[in-house]
C-alpha cells in the first residue's frame, strides 16, 4: 500500500427510538403489518466486512438492518474508484490516519496508521490486492478452538464473494496465470487485473531473476499455496478499471431494499438490557450472558442517539475501532475499564490484546526497465530466505518463544493475559514457519516511470508472520476516535532478523545476473545508507529505522478459546454476551501469509449465514 508514498448521501433512516429524527428519502423502518418498530439488527461499521453481513442478513424481506458509520458514500470519488491513484486517499478525510505510539523497537519513531473512513471502509483505499493466503494458517484455527473454520469451509465463501475476469492476451503475456478452479465468477466483488498491466519490456526480466533465484513461479496465488511468485489479482473491475470495493460490490447494488439503510454516525458503546440470559451453551459453566438492547452513537451533528436492535448487535468497525466499542461497554482488562472509569461487566483481558501488524520495508534502485503496471508478488520461505542455516534458526527461535510470550504480557497482574496462552500461540506460529512451509516473507517488485527516461525498480518487503504482538485500546471513555495503538513492532528480535533475511533476497533479486544489466544505482535510502554490499550493522540500522506499520492489523478481538485470550467463539458472539456478534479483521487470531481483504470477506460471508442459522 505504501509504494508511492516511500518512494516520492448517506442514506438516513426513520425510526421509533427517542430522538432520532426522520431525515430518510423514505421511511423504510416505519412499523407496518408484522413489521419491528425497531430494526432487527444493527450493525456497527459500514466497512468491508460490515457492508457483506448488512446484505446477506437483508435478502431476507422480513429482516430490516441497520448500518451506523461515520464515513460517507464516495462512489464518485476518483480518489476511491481509479485503481492508479488510491494513495490519494491516504491523509484525507477518507483517511482516520491514526497516529501509533513511538515504538522503541524502531527508535522511538512514530508512525500514522492508514484506516479507510467511508461505505467500504478500508477496502475503499487500500492497495486492492486480492491473494486469500496460505491452507495450513487457516486450517490452524480450528485448533485455537473453532470447529468448522479451516480452509475448506472459508474457499466456500470466497468464491461464493468473488467475480474473478480472466487476464487478456496481454495480461497473460505480462506473466497473469491462473486456476479457475479456485476463483468465482458470479459473486459480487470483481477481481482482476488494471488495464495497466500488459506486456511490456520487464515482465521476462522480473520472471527471469525469480526463476533463477530458484523461487518457484505459483500458477495462482489463491490456491492455497501462496509460496512462489506471480501476479496476483487486485479487486478491480476489468471491463470499467474502476476498484470494486464492499461499497460498490454489496452495497450500491441493492441499495433500494426498503429493509436496509445507513444512518450516519459513530457508535461508542453497545447498551445492555436489565435482563440477563441464561447461558445454555456446553461447557459455558454458570455464567449468564448480557443481552444488548442496542448500541449508543454519535451523530454527525455530535448528538448522542441510542438504537436499538430487536435481534442482534453486530460489530463491524475493523481490528482498531471495534475493540474500542466493545471495552466501551464494560467488556474488557477490568483494570484498565476501572481506570477509564468503565463498570466491568465481562472479564475478557483479550480485548485489545493480540493485535498483528506487519512491518514494512522498502528499497528502489534506478533502473531502465519499463513500467510493470503493477507489482509482482514473491512469497518466500524460512528456507527461501535463511537457507542452509534454516534449522539453526528454527532451534534459536523455538528457544526463545517463552522470553518473547513474556514481553507479548507485559505486567501479567496489569494485563491479566497469560504467558502459556501466548506461547502456545506462537508455538503453532513456529511450526506452521518452519515445519509446513508458510512463507515467512512477501516481496513486491516493480518498475514505475521515474524522471528523465529513468525508471524507478523496487522491492517493497514484509515478514508475514511476526511474533510480535500489539495493542488497540481505548484511551479515554469519550475518545472513541482516539485511540491507543500499539503495534510493537520488533518486541521480537526474530522479527529484525527476518526483515533483514526478506531484504536481503529483495535486493539481490535487482542485483542477480539477471536483472542487474538494468540497474543503474541504489537510490531508496541511498548507497550511503545501504550499499549493495551493506554490512550487518548497516542492513540492522536501515530494518529499524526505515520501518512503517503495514496497516494490516487483525486479532484485536480473536476467535479462538477463551482460556487462550479470545474475545468471540466459533459463531462470533462475544463471550459473556448473548446477542453480540464481531464480524471483521479483528476476529482474525493469526497472521495470514497473503493479503487480509479477500480473508475479510470469506469471513462475513461465513459469518453471514451463521448469524442466519444456515450454519
Amino acid at each position: 500500500m505504501v509504494i508511492m508514498r516511500l518512494i516520492t448521501t448517506a442514506v438516513y433512516i426513520s425510526i421509533k427510538d427517542p430522538g432520532i429524527r426522520a431525515q430518510s428519502r423514505s421511511d423504510p423502518l416505519h412499523p407496518r403489518r408484522g413489521h419491528r418498530p425497531h430494526p432487527d439488527y444493527v450493525i456497527a461499521g459500514a466497512g468491508t466486512a460490515g457492508l457483506v453481513v448488512a446484505n446477506r442478513l437483508s435478502e431476507d424481506p422480513n429482516v430490516s438492518v441497520v448500518v451506523i458509520e461515520p464515513g460517507s458514500d464516495q462512489r464518485t470519488n476518483p480518489n476511491v474508484t481509479n485503481p492508479d491513484a488510491f494513495l490519494q486517499a491516504f491523509g484525507t478525510d477518507l483517511d482516520w490516519s491514526y497516529p501509533v505510539a513511538p515504538q522503541p523497537g524502531a527508535g522511538g519513531q512514530s508512525f500514522v496508521l492508514h484506516q479507510g473512513r467511508a461505505w467500504g471502509g478500508s477496502s475503499a483505499i487500500n492497495g486492492m490486492a486480492y491473494i486469500r493466503g496460505h491452507k495450513a494458517q487457516i486450517d490452524a484455527w480450528e485448533t485455537l478452538g473453532n470447529p468448522g473454520w479451516n480452509w475448506d469451509a472459508l474457499l466456500h465463501y470466497a468464491l461464493k464473494s468473488e467475480n474473478y475476469t480472466i487476464p487478456n492476451d496481454s495480461q497473460l503475456a505480462a506473466g497473469a496465470t491462473y486456476d479457475p478452479a479456485y476463483h468465482g465468477f458470479e459473486g459480487p466483488v470483481h477481481t482482476g487485473y488494471p488495464l495497466s498491466l500488459s506486456n511490456g519490456s520487464a515482465s521476462p526480466v522480473i520472471i527471469a531473476a525469480w526463476e533463477s533465484l530458484l523461487l518457484p513461479h505459483n500458477p495462482d496465488l489463491n490456491g492455497g499455496n501462496t509460496h512462489g511468485f506471480s501476479i496476483g489479482p487486485l479487486t478491480v473491475e476489468a471491463a470499467t478499471n474502476l476498484r470494486s470495493d464492499a461499497a460498490s460490490a454489496y452495497y450500491s447494488p441493492i441499495e433500494a431494499r426498503p429493509n436496509l439503510s445507513i444512518l450516519r454516525g459513530t457508535v461508542k458503546r453497545v447498551v445492555w438490557d436489565k435482563k440477563m440470559k441464561k447461558n445454555n451453551r456446553p461447557g459455558a459453566g454458570k455464567e449468564d450472558l448480557l443481552v444488548a438492547r442496542g448500541v449508543e452513537y454519535i451523530t454527525d451533528k455530535g448528538e448522542t442517539r441510542i438504537l436499538s436492535a430487536a435481534k442482534e448487535v453486530i460489530l463491524s468497525a475493523g481490528s482498531v475501532r471495534t475493540p474500542l466499542i466493545i471495552e466501551g461497554s464494560g467488556i474488557g482488562n477490568p483494570k484498565l475499564l476501572k481506570k477509564l472509569g468503565i463498570r466491568s461487566e465481562v472479564a475478557l483481558p483479550g480485548v485489545g490484546e493480540n493485535y498483528l501488524d506487519k512491518a514494512s520495508h522498502m528499497i528502489g534502485f534506478a533502473g531502465s526497465l519499463g513500467p510493470t503496471g503493477g507489482a509482482y508478488h514473491a512469497f518466500a520461505t524460512m528456507d527461501d530466505i535463511f537457507g542452509d542455516s534454516v534449522s539453526d534458526v528454527a532451534e534459536s527461535a523455538l528457544a526463545k518463544l517463552p522470553q518473547w510470550a513474556e514481553a507479548a504480557v507485559g505486567d501479567a497482574a496489569w494485563t491479566g493475559l497469560d504467558v502459556a496462552a501466548i506461547e502456545k500461540l506462537m508455538r503453532i506460529q513456529h511450526r506452521l514457519l518452519f515445519r509446513q512451509g508458510v512463507p515467512a516473507a512477501e516481496i513486491l517488485v516493480g518498475s514505475i516511470p521515474g524522471a528523465d527516461d529513468i525508471s524507478v525498480l523496487f522491492s517493497q518487503y514484509w515478514p508475514l508472520v511476526s511474533f510480535s504482538r500489539g495493542s488497540v485500546h481505548l484511551g479515554s471513555v469519550d475518545a472513541i476516535d482516539s485511540p491507543v495503538i500499539d503495534p510493537r513492532l520488533f518486541l521480537a528480535d526474530f522479527d529484525v532478523d527476518v526483515s533483514i533475511a526478506a531484504g536481503r533476497l529483495a535486493q539481490g533479486f535487482w542485483l542477480s545476473d539477471t536483472a542487474r544489466p538494468f540497474v543503474t544505482a541504489p537510490i531508496l535510502p541511498g548507497e550511503d545508507l545501504l550499499p549493495n554490499d551493506a554490512t550487518a550493522e548497516q542492513w540492522e540500522a536501515f530494518t529499524t529505522t526505515s520501518v512503517i506499520p503495514h496497516s494490516h492489523g487483525l486479532g484485536s478481538a480473536s476467535m479462538m478459546a477463551r482460556e487462550l485470550g479470545g474475545v468471540v467463539d466459533p459463531e462470533l458472539r462475544i463471550y459473556g454476551t448473548a446477542n453480540v456478534r464481531v464480524v471483521d479483521a479483528s476476529v482474525i487470531p493469526l497472521h495470514i501469509s497473503g493479503h487480509m481483504v479477500a480473508t475479510i470477506y470469506a469471513v462475513a460471508e461465513r459469518a453471514a449465514d451463521l448469524i442466519k442459522g444456515k450454519i
